[in-house]
């Protein structure tokens, strides 16, 4: 039960950082009575100053936690990197600030997580709390002594009518009281070269100066360069966060704009009619019946390959973001070659081609887990096709936003919350933007097609339209990728012939399947061949990594990297966790495809370390531990020598990871994987992973040998290390006298019966193993001399027994005819 508590404390010194005891004590008995403690600091040296108190009550992860306190005049007055902070642990700083500064408070999280409570952070200045909380996501923000207008969670409020602005960039919201169009200008009311941004919300990096997040954005398309200008629908339920400044500081402070109602979207309102606006709210009584001649015909995406071929250049990004990763736009971490282009998509039909909002309930979105908001899945893709037509995945764009960006013709209308492009308008996302690219960091030298192209499978919009031409959908550009000079060059050719796939026809959608088949259907992942991917697919695979009898092929190899491990049995139950048959459920009812083979990304950043935590040479088993601070554990494979290995036995919580991790006796091969979405609770220090029995010791030192994959929820390869991961054995030996077990008959084809010495009637337990190290059967509270084995529906092969009780244990083996 929670209460409305207060605190107080009254101490005879009052820099209570004199006394760490007593600052202990306090803290501890404040986070007891739900409050927060500021205990007395010094003076600011600079009397001038004014002292901001950070407390920070970290959670299990506090090496995740990172915050600093910037100025808005670009002062960094402190900062706490990641990987400072103890786990759950209360740390609390002063901060000394200039009292006419706009002060920020930036939080962080490396994982993305925020701080699990009963983690905090809190922020005081004077008495007064101006920021707390703890469950964000990558990053939180607040700002102290920020003029109205100054930044965005303190925007200026504003209605129709003119307005000036006082600062570099400043900030306004809105929110209108009548729905329709409005048009926020700069035009005839400034000389310089201004720009517009509108947002739904603030957003994380206020200083951006591409139309990332914004809901309408207008440089120099509006019609009025240099000035800026945006006209759009905007909703009365919502308000809206408008940023008026300059490019590249063009103007001065002041900026003169106008924002003006231009009334109600007057059109068709009958859903019905051919050229209905889903957009209107008063009927102007031009509403024409479906199938009549004087219906428009239609919409028409144009793809700008002019502007393709002349914007397409060689860059390179330093990948650190995992959203890169989730979302398509690269194929690791690090260091990425990458070839940026522009795209534009122009609607040259007769009428609007809509999409409507993002939403659940709108089967063109999907909603992205990464950065949580709506993907527009039919906005472009990006393609690489070699010489024989055969694709190369290379990149993929998602629209979070499909707006009309700029008019030859008419005006536009659509933005972000009510997404289209309006007849004889455009959308435009420059070569600069984030995902504006394809990575090539893998792929070979070579001359190669790079394809973009929008709406290529002729799916009708929101509304059912149709597109009347889908051959003006596609653009394309000859790369040519040269490393012989030691680094990677790049030449273009506009001078190419189109793409054909594997039936011939130009810009087709045909392709070999993984046999080699012109549009044959068999599957990636299908091992069994039955035209479905399906979960005893990636049990099989794990069969047969521990039967160690196949070879990669393009059908199962599905990161194509040569091998099969148990790496691809994580992504095919990736395909099936998290492809086609799981809706997101944060908000969306939409799809992410992770069934799109050959993928696999190598993540070099982050490490898990594999050790040897125990060995008990009496009861025979080895206890294997695993730290991994940085990322939740899918599923293991890696390899032991100095033992023969009798059987694994998982040791992670089985309600937080249910599985039976699997063996090769004969090769020290172990292998663990969730075939749902079950994961291993990442961690700083080393939790104990599975248990290795074993039958005998072969060598004079117990080693974990080799870890061959590791790989996380995601999921992606990470890096496997060891550490501690030997235990030298010389002198045990003697330790190892097992009791005297008889099995009779052995081989057997009906039943046998286990006899051993038992005068005490101590209590024993009993588990038979396969030859791939299954549990098959287990008797448990054996009080007497003997067990009898029945075959039922065991098959014939070999088996292994251990019986083990608190005074004594036996390994052995028999075999079934």
């Amino acid at each position: 039960m929670l209460f409305d508590t207060k605190l107080y404390f009254y101490c005879i010194n009052s820099n209570t950082n004199q006394y760490p005891e007593m600052k202990q004590l306090v803290t501890t008995i404040a986070l007891l009575a739900q409050a927060v403690f500021v205990f007395a600091q010094p003076p600011c040296p600079n009397p001038d100053y004014i002292s901001m108190i950070v407390t920070i009550k970290t959670d299990q992860y506090g090496y995740e936690t990172s915050w600093e306190i910037v100025g808005g005049s670009g002062t960094v007055y402190h900062t706490v990197p990641f990987n400072t902070y103890a786990n759950n642990q209360t740390y609390q700083q002063q901060v000394c600030v200039d009292p006419d500064d706009c002060v920020f408070f930036h939080i962080y999280d490396s994982y993305g997580d925020g701080i699990f409570s009963p983690g905090f952070y809190n922020v005081v200045v004077n008495g007064v709390t101006i920021a707390s909380g703890g469950n964000f996501n990558a990053e939180e923000t607040a700002s102290y002594n920020c003029s109205a207008g100054e930044v965005c969670d303190v925007a200026e409020p504003v209605t129709e009518g003119q307005y000036t602005t006082n600062f570099d960039n400043h900030w306004y919201s809105f929110s209108p009281d009548s729905v329709g169009q409005y048009q926020i200008t700069t035009c005839g009311l400034d000389t310089c070269d201004t720009k517009i941004w509108v947002y739904e919300n603030c957003p994380p990096n206020v200083t951006q100066e591409d139309n990332k997040s914004t809901v309408f954005f207008d440089d120099n398309s509006g019609g009025c360069a240099p000035q800026a200008v945006v006209t759009g629908n905007f909703d009365i339920n919502k308000t809206y966060y408008i940023r008026i400044g300059d490019n590249l500081d063009a103007c001065n402070d002041t900026i003169t704009w106008e924002i003006i109602y231009l009334g109600p979207v007057i059109g068709c309102t009958d859903p019905g009619s051919c050229n209905y606006n889903p957009l209107a709210t008063v009927d102007d009584g031009s509403c024409i019946p479906q199938g009549s001649p004087d219906c428009p015909d239609g919409p028409d995406l144009l793809l700008d390959e002019q502007l393709l071929r002349s914007s397409v250049y060689l860059s390179t990004i330093n990948s650190t973001d995992a959203c890169y990763i989730q979302e398509g736009c690269t194929k690791g971490y690090g260091l990425r070659d990458v070839v940026r282009f522009s795209t534009k998509i122009s609607n040259i039909g007769e009428k609007d081609y809509f999409i409507g909002s993002p939403s659940s309930n709108n089967p063109q979105f999907t909603w992205g887990n990464c950065h949580n908001h709506f993907h527009y899945d039919g906005y472009a893709e990006y393609i690489l096709f070699d010489q024989n037509g055969g694709v190369i995945p290379a990149g993929l764009k998602n629209g979070f936003c499909v707006l009309d960006l700029g008019c030859t013709t008419g005006s536009g209308q659509y933005g972000c919350g009510y997404m289209g492009i309006s007849a004889g308008c455009y959308d435009e996302y420059w070569a600069g933007l984030d995902c504006q690219w394809i990575d090539v960091t893998d792929v070979p030298d070579g001359s190669y097609t790079l394809v973009t192209r929008v709406n290529w499978d002729n799916a009708p919009d929101a509304l059912g339209q149709i597109e009347k031409d889908t051959l003006n959908n596609w653009g394309q550009v000859c790369i040519t990728l040269d490393r012989s000079s030691g680094e990677l060059e790049m030449t273009t050719s506009n001078d190419c012939p189109p793409v054909v796939d594997c039936m011939g026809v130009p810009y087709g959608n045909t392709q070999l399947d993984c046999s080699g088949v012109c549009g044959g259907t068999s599957l990636r992942g299908d091992l069994n061949a039955n035209g479905t991917q399906e979960v005893f697919d990636a049990q099989s695979y794990v069969d047969n990594i521990l039967a160690g009898d196949t070879e990669a092929t393009n059908c199962n190899d599905l990161n194509a990297d040569g091998q099969i491990t148990v790496y691809d049995a994580s992504l095919l139950a990736s395909c099936l966790n998290y492809g086609l048959l799981h809706q997101h459920i944060n908000q969306g009812q939409g799809y992410h495809n992770h069934c799109n083979f050959p993928y696999g990304i190598n993540n070099t950043q982050d490490t898990a370390t594999f050790s040897i935590m125990d060995v008990n040479f009496s009861e025979q088993y080895v206890d294997i531990g695993i730290t991994n601070p940085t990322d939740y554990i899918n599923s293991y494979q890696f390899r032991m020598s100095g033992i023969n290995i009798l059987s694994v036995e998982n040791l992670v919580d089985p309600a937080v990871y249910p599985i039976v991790p699997r063996v090769n006796i004969a090769e020290g091969l172990i292998v663990g994987i969730s075939y749902q979405d079950s994961v291993i609770t990442k961690s700083p220090l080393m939790q104990p992973l599975c248990r290795v029995y074993f039958t005998e010791i072969t060598n004079t030192t117990i080693c974990i040998e080799e870890i061959i994959e590791v790989v996380n929820r995601i999921p992606e390869q990470l890096q496997g290390k060891i550490v501690d991961g030997c235990v030298v054995v010389s002198g045990t030996r003697e330790t190892l006298v097992q009791m005297p077990v008889e099995i009779q008959p052995n081989p057997f084809a009906n039943s046998a019966t286990l006899s051993f010495g038992n005068p005490a009637s101590e209590p024993f337990a009993l588990e038979l193993m396969d030859g791939q190290g299954r549990l098959v059967r287990a008797y448990k509270q054996i009080t007497g001399t003997e067990v009898v084995i029945e075959r039922q529906n065991l098959s014939a092969g070999v088996y292994f027994y251990r019986l083990h009780g608190e005074r004594g244990m036996a390994t052995g083996r028999f075999v079934i005819r």
